[in-house]
């Protein structure tokens, strides 16, 4: 019987000073087209049921083969993987993911860049993309269930402002880094989002995966929000000597948790950038009691409308 193999859903690679955050996601699925190109309402419906039935290869072990070195991982019980690894892979190419077994993963062609990723600029603009970057409707759980499930990748919105914003950032030689709490289920949707709309190339983090009954009936997950703290730390401290500028909205919990990263390195962070999307009481409380800390450190808070354009 040949062995049902799995495949390599996601992977981002990003090399800092003296380590590579790497960053993956192994799943068994019999999807072929992962483009996102031109689908139907029905197909764009059928795909992402499917991604959010497919099973992880979950708890194994795997070794991702680059061109200048090997590095060991293990998956965790959503079949992600990530790790910031002292390996230094500048300048070097994924070439394949090897199980325990010796099988190679599949890997999907055009779907993200096999290179480690590199950062010369000396800005970083690290942002979140639901209501940040792409309209999701958030705040409105139906209108979010039929976007998302039913609105092929053309057709999604993207905020223009804030898009604009970015591209003011990237044109003065900012790079820019996509961090979001959507789930790897819809890695392929959001990175065909992302290049259809001409943003500007980065790395992309998501969250673990999630099932389809949690998607239906809304399930939140206890401490939602570390994924995005965490791996926004992690880029942070990747890169010591970069300035960046965080970007999101106040749908979610952006701004808390852009807050307190400038409280954790006022050093490293120049701007906090929120997409006002909802009038929540608890922002007007959050900004009164981080006040005197954003202005001790000349961190720049833009809420609302009032957006810069550039560093």
């Amino acid at each position: 019987m040949t062995q049902r193999l799995p495949i390599l859903l996601s992977f981002h690679a990003l090399a800092g000073n003296s380590a590579t955050l790497i960053s993956g996601q192994l799943t068994y699925t019999t999807i072929s087209d992962f483009s996102f190109r031109d689908y139907s309402r029905r197909k764009t419906l059928r795909t992402l049921v499917r991604l959010y039935r497919t099973k992880p290869y979950a708890d194994q072990y795997i070794v991702l083969i680059f061109d200048k070195a090997e590095v060991r991982a293990k998956t965790d019980a959503y079949g992600s993987f990530y790790m910031a690894t002292p390996v230094m892979l500048k300048q070097s190419v994924l070439r394949k993911v090897v199980l325990a077994s010796g099988a190679e993963v599949k890997m999907v062609e055009d779907l993200y860049p096999l290179e480690v990723q590199e950062v010369a600029k000396d800005v970083i603009v690290v942002s979140d993309i639901d209501d940040t970057l792409m309209h999701s409707f958030i705040y409105r759980k139906l209108r979010k269930f039929r976007t998302l499930m039913f609105t092929a990748v053309e057709k999604r919105k993207a905020v223009l402002h804030m898009q604009e914003v970015l591209y003011g950032f990237t044109r003065s030689g900012a790079a820019s880094i996509y961090l979001s709490n959507s789930e790897q289920n819809l890695y392929p949707l959001i990175y065909r989002f992302l290049m259809y709309n001409n943003f500007p190339p980065g790395p992309l983090f998501l969250k673990k995966m999630r099932r389809l009954w949690d998607v239906l009936w809304n399930v939140k997950f206890p401490l939602r929000n570390v994924h995005k703290q965490q791996t926004l730390k992690d880029v942070i401290v990747l890169f010591p000597d970069k300035k960046f500028v965080l970007m999101g909205d106040n749908t979610q919990q952006d701004l808390i948790i852009y807050l307190e990263a400038a409280e954790q390195f006022p050093q490293n962070i120049t701007d906090i950038i929120i997409r006002k999307v909802i009038d929540k009481k608890e922002d007007r409380v959050l900004l009164k009691k981080y006040e005197q800390m954003l202005k001790a450190n000349n961190i720049n808070l833009y809420y609302s409308d009032s957006f810069p354009t550039s560093p």
